[in-house]
């Protein structure tokens, strides 16, 4: 089972690749339909039109793409934990900030067309048409900007087919308008724009009337716009649009150097290029998407080995594919060059047409060059990255550019492209040597692996799941991989519950959606004491509203693995990209001993009504820790006292109290009840000092005159619950509780576990008054707790011993795990508690029966404390033991 499927990634990778070519290729197809019908109805000056506009496309396309990456990212985390309250914020914050931008960049091209034409590159031949240009394609800015961002969303929604028929929509308006336009009603570049803007109207109102139905998840609204994040936003998508940015400023400065070595027959070809070279680069664009993507995510994983083989793919059969792409397009390069300009004796056509055969044997490099900046940016490199975005999209081509161009004209420019790639790439190795301060000296070091990056094998598990049949068998090897990482049993134990249940919940529904075959890919990775666990799959996309449901607190212990899991995760991220479903589980090594500390229904309800109170209750729990462990010392082959016993106990308590009476707690009950819960058995582990200073006030004298012969571990054993209360009282400033009233209230709930008289109304008032004015029924808390002990009695109360009851020495100790062994399980229904249990020895079994006579008995006297000193009720009236 501990082996993933090698060949998924070589199919993933190609079964990608077209999507991605497709997406960066249809950006491409406005610019070319304008340059076609401006080439062959206006003429080839329109043709230098439309490419000297084309800087400020991309600076549309640049801002589009900050706020894209940074809302990405953002809607991620948010939805990978179920947070659609917060997602919806990013979502009305993005539209927001787009409408904003989109206002700005209109008023901006209406109000100062004529400078920025100049700024753009036109000469005064054809400055009055670019501004014609700039005015009547302002008018569809803003719905070009809103429609990419909601196209976004609409894929996160699941509706990326009325994304389709959007682009659809844009494309057959834009060729039917030019056509109507330009060839019928000849309105030329006027025409041409206004085609332009509104091809993006369509677009926009194709995509955005699902947002005013019931069927979308998310909803805008300007007041839930989470402002907070704007930056965070425009910081995270900032350097994925800074090459493009760069690119728009290379472009005009590009444009003044053309002008002045090849006048506009240089400037119309560098724009029928610019139409053309989106959809020539496209492949290229959508490989290093897939790296960007699929190293971000092996570089969570510490899996370098997938690293390797995913580069190894790219730098082969990828790069001979481009090689042939490169060869293709040197064949067709000359109907290419026909398409915007007729004429092949022409100037312009000439250098066109050696523009694209130059470029052609550049693919190849490109590609290496995309390869290397997606693989540094999801390794980290975040510097070396935006340096090189301002060199590749600025300097690589403008200073090689400004020398050849006054030698050898034109040429020179279009030389400046295999030049600057080729400078661009070789930063990447010198970036190595001046990472290191020496030569690389392995191939890891040349991928910058640092010396600590990969997890060793046996700090990974992975599997490949097919069907439900795997599911179980993953989730008990994580579990075992947890256990055999000293990670708590509690913590592993979930963390196999939460796979378990995401798997399920990916095969249920993700796999019988369609005829296609899947896989679920599951990761768990141990690293220097943090856990991540990782589920990947090719399903459909997410729904959003899916895992709101999953992890809300609806009472119900369905999927109760994930909510654990979720509730001290330090980060929860869900992707959908390149047709991957990828959701990723990190969980910080100070919390992984919070799922051992952790209870759905207290902790939750503590945290959201009083988190200073919920922190002194966390501070707590790694502080009894280590002292509950303690009581090894004492009672070495005594059955667990530690916190695995405490967060049982929570769990029985959760139950006992019940969805139905958890808001008849107030705060500060809830907040007594955890911390009695945790502290309940600290006298098991006091220390020597403590012990000392405590005995006399527990009558050590008399309890020796009369058991003659006991130990000192047998009045602590007897007397714990008492050690505790002292211990509590005594070190009440070390856990910060808030006054004495608390610390008795605790110390009280504690000691009520056992022995104590819960109807003596003075050591247990029904209403114990703490100075906020709150009360406090410390007969209800303390028979919870008595009872919730009482029923911790399965076999993993003491598992080091399960299979080894020979290794021990005192009888009473072997009798009493001999019980706990043969008890296989407790199930709390609403009428009883059911002991499931399996022995064939007689006196086993008949001390089982007095067991459950003990318990049920404890659960009387607690059920009528509960009853006639309390509002509350314990609705179980039996213990029932059950043979397996």
């Amino acid at each position: 089972m501990n082996k993933t499927d090698n060949r998924m990634l070589e199919k993933l990778f190609f079964n990608m690749l077209p999507v991605q070519v497709l997406i960066f290729a249809m950006g491409s197809v406005n610019s070319i339909v304008d340059g076609v019908i401006a080439g062959q109805f206006i003429g080839p000056g329109a043709v230098g039109v439309v490419g000297l506009y084309y800087s400020m496309v991309n600076i549309y396309n640049a801002t589009g793409s900050v706020l894209l990456g940074g809302t990405a990212v953002l809607c991620g985390r948010y939805m990978g934990r179920g947070d659609r309250k917060k997602t919806e914020g990013i979502f009305s914050l993005n539209l927001t900030l787009t409408f904003i931008i989109g206002v700005l960049l209109t008023f901006v091209c209406l109000v100062f067309r004529g400078p920025l034409a100049v700024l753009l590159g036109a000469t005064e031949e054809l400055k009055g048409d670019l501004v014609t240009y700039i005015t009547g394609y302002a008018l569809g800015i803003l719905p070009m900007l809103l429609a990419q961002q909601i196209a976004a969303f609409l894929q996160l929604e699941r509706r990326s087919v009325r994304g389709y028929i959007g682009v659809a929509g844009m494309i057959i308006s834009n060729v039917s308008l030019d056509i109507l336009f330009v060839s019928i009603l000849k309105m030329g570049i006027w025409g041409l724009a206004l085609a332009t803007s509104f091809s993006n109207i369509v677009y926009f109102l194709i995509l955005v009337p699902y947002y005013f139905t019931s069927k979308a998840q998310l909803h805008y609204s300007i007041r839930n716009a989470l402002w907070s994040k704007a930056l965070s936003l425009v910081k995270i998508g900032f350097p994925g649009a800074l090459l493009v940015f760069c690119i728009a400023i290379r472009f005009t400065v590009i444009n003044h150097i053309l002008i002045a070595c090849a006048g506009n027959d240089g400037i119309s070809a560098m724009g029928a290029f610019n139409m053309i070279h989106g959809l020539i680069i496209s492949y290229c664009l959508g490989n290093g998407a897939i790296i960007r993507m699929l190293v971000s995510v092996f570089m969570g994983e510490q899996d370098k080995t997938s690293i390797k083989k995913i580069l190894h793919v790219v730098f082969t059969k990828a790069l001979a594919l481009a090689c042939v792409l490169a060869v293709i397009l040197v064949l067709i390069s000359p109907g290419i060059t026909r398409i915007f300009f007729a004429d092949s004796t022409s100037n312009v056509y000439h250098l066109l047409h050696q523009l694209l055969i130059i470029y052609s044997f550049c693919m190849p490099l490109i590609l290496i060059c995309q390869i290397f900046t997606n693989y540094l940016q999801a390794m980290g490199h975040t510097r070396f990255v935006n340096f090189q975005s301002v060199f590749d999209g600025f300097f690589s081509m403008v200073l090689p550019a400004l020398v050849l161009a006054p030698v050898m004209g034109a040429l020179g420019v279009w030389l400046s492209n295999p030049i600057g790639i080729i400078l661009t790439i070789m930063t990447v190795p010198l970036y190595c040597i001046i990472y290191w301060k020496r030569i690389p000296a392995s191939y890891d070091e040349w991928l910058l692996f640092s010396p600590g990056f990969g997890a060793d094998p046996e700090d990974c598990f992975a599997v490949t799941i097919h069907d439900t049949a795997d599911v179980t068998l993953a989730s008990a090897g994580v579990q075992d991989f947890c256990e055999r990482h000293d990670i708590g049993k509690r913590s592993a134990y979930f963390s196999a519950l939460c796979l378990e249940e995401m798997a399920v919940n990916v095969v249920k529904h993700g796999f019988m959606l369609d005829s296609r075959s899947h896989t679920l890919d599951i990761r768990a990775v141990y690293s220097a004491g943090n856990m991540m666990l990782r589920l990947r799959d090719d399903c459909i996309p997410f729904d959003p509203s899916e895992m709101a449901e999953i992890v809300k607190d609806s009472g119900s212990f369905e999927n109760n693995g994930i909510r654990m899991v979720y509730n001290i995760a330090d980060e929860v991220t869900y992707q959908n990209l390149l047709g991957m479903n990828v959701l990723t589980v990190k969980i910080l090594e100070r919390d992984l001993g919070a799922v051992e500390s952790t209870d759905y229904l207290l902790e939750t309800k503590l945290k959201e009504d009083d988190p200073g109170l919920h922190k002194i209750f966390k501070d707590t729990v790694f502080v009894v820790q280590s002292i509950l462990n303690r009581y090894k010392l004492m009672f070495p082959e005594y059955t667990d006292h530690s916190i695995f016993h405490s967060l049982t106990v929570i769990d029985s308590c959760n139950r006992l109290i019940g969805e139905e009476q958890i808001d008849k707690l107030n705060t500060d009950e809830i907040f007594i009840l955890l911390m009695g819960c945790y502290l309940h058995d600290v006298g098991m582990g006091i220390s020597e000092n403590d012990f000392l200073e405590f005995k006399d006030r527990l009558g050590e004298e008399e309890y020796f005159r009369t058991n003659p012969g006991a130990s000192k571990s047998d009045f602590v054993r007897d007397r714990h619950n008492e050690f505790s209360g002292l211990f509590i009282e005594k070190y009440a400033g070390l856990f910060d509780l808030p006054t004495p009233e608390h610390t008795f209230a605790i110390k009280q709930v504690a000691r009520g576990h056992r022995k104590t008289d819960l109807f003596d109304e003075k050591e247990y008032p029904a209403a114990f008054a703490l100075p906020n004015g709150n009360s406090v029924c410390l007969p209800y808390l303390a028979s919870l707790l008595r009872i919730a002990d009482e029923i911790d009695v399965v076999a993993t109360r003491n598992p080091i011993l399960l299979y080894d009851i020979g290794s021990l020495t005192d009888n009473k100790q072997i009798a009493e795990n001999k019980k706990l062994n043969a008890i296989k399980a407790m199930m709390m229904t609403k009428e009883a508690f059911v002991l499931t249990a399996h022995t064939d020895d007689s006196t086993v079994y008949e001390d089982l029966v007095r067991m459950a006579d003990k318990m049920q008995k404890t659960l009387d006297l607690c059920r009528k404390v509960i009853a006639e000193r309390t509002d509350f009720r314990l609705i179980q009236k039996k213990v029932i033991l059950r043979k397996a």
